[in-house]
């Protein structure tokens, strides 16, 4: 079972308004963590009780018609919510997805101390290569501010460190390739285990033709509170399970990384999380020494 979370931020869109086509609505039972709103529910489908999960969009950057599409074309090879109805409340697009059972594995690895951390990054960086194989035409992902170097008008007053690196990723930027389908988000919290096996993978919003590099680098980049991908043979586990799969260009990749590092530092500078700042600082002076 997925862990029950508590109501965490005022939503946008009052879910008891929505009148549904296909669902009869009971109650919230779990709030998510996420960009967009996001409701557990239970409710009624089909005259059989079930557990769904609610999506409302926070802001236009969303694309859940692309994110209804790409489930559709792709439920027959991956493990993915099935769409049960979508539509609009107020300004706002919703959907209601199936609900899948699965754990992340920042509870796994905090629950489970036997589990083989090594065997869990290699399967998952598996799971990423071949979405990446999947041969559908599609049109250009959504590119976010991640996917480019930091922007110095809006990260201000940066200190002689972090202007040496804003500029080595200015001056070492490589050629971008839209040439592969990719997922957009695929960070642990959007895949679901059980038992070393993959049992969902979520949020397909940001799905489309993308820049592959980027799309590894998302997988490996270190959240704040993460308890893995904080050392390189974490790394090389994940990327020991895509490369027995497909390839990469390590250059591009490396570049990748250090600019999500940097911005996920910049970020979070604020905070004054110092442990998980000087972590970050460490791995992007690896990679480029």
């Amino acid at each position: 079972m997925t862990k029950i979370q508590e109501k965490w931020r005022d939503s946008l869109t009052d879910i008891n308004d929505v009148q549904f086509k296909n669902i009869e609505f009971e109650k919230i039972i779990s709030y998510p963590h996420a960009g967009n709103d996001v409701f557990e529910c239970i409710g009624k489908y089909k005259d059989k009780n079930i557990n769904f999960i609610f999506k409302s969009e926070r802001g236009k950057f969303a694309d859940f018609s692309n994110e209804i599409e790409v489930l559709k074309a792709i439920h027959k090879k991956f493990p993915v919510p099935a769409v049960i109805e979508s539509g609009k409340i107020n300004e706002y697009t919703y959907i209601v997805l199936s609900k899948i059972e699965g754990e992340k594995l920042s509870d796994i690895f905090k629950e489970d101390i036997e589990a083989d951390k090594d065997k869990y990054l290699y399967l998952y960086g598996q799971e990423l290569a071949k979405i990446h194989q999947l041969d559908i035409d599609w049109k250009r992902a959504k590119l976010r501010d991640i996917n480019d170097y930091p922007n110095t008008d809006y990260y201000k007053e940066l200190d002689n460190w972090e202007n040496k690196i804003v500029s080595y990723l200015k001056n070492t930027k490589p050629a971008i390739d839209y040439n592969t389908f990719i997922h957009g988000d695929f960070h642990y919290g959007n895949i679901l285990w059980d038992n070393y096996k993959i049992t969902g993978i979520l949020d397909w919003e940001y799905a489309g033709k993308g820049f592959k590099e980027q799309d590894i680098a998302w997988a490996l980049i270190l959240r704040p509170g993460q308890k893995f991908m904080d050392n390189f043979e974490n790394l090389e586990s994940f990327l020991a399970g895509y490369k027995s799969i497909n390839n990469y260009d390590e250059d591009k990749l490396k570049w990748c990384l250090v600019n999500g590092s940097m911005h996920f530092y910049l970020m979070n500078k604020k905070q004054n999380n110092i442990e998980y700042l000087e972590k970050l600082k460490e791995i992007i002076n690896s990679l480029i020494d």
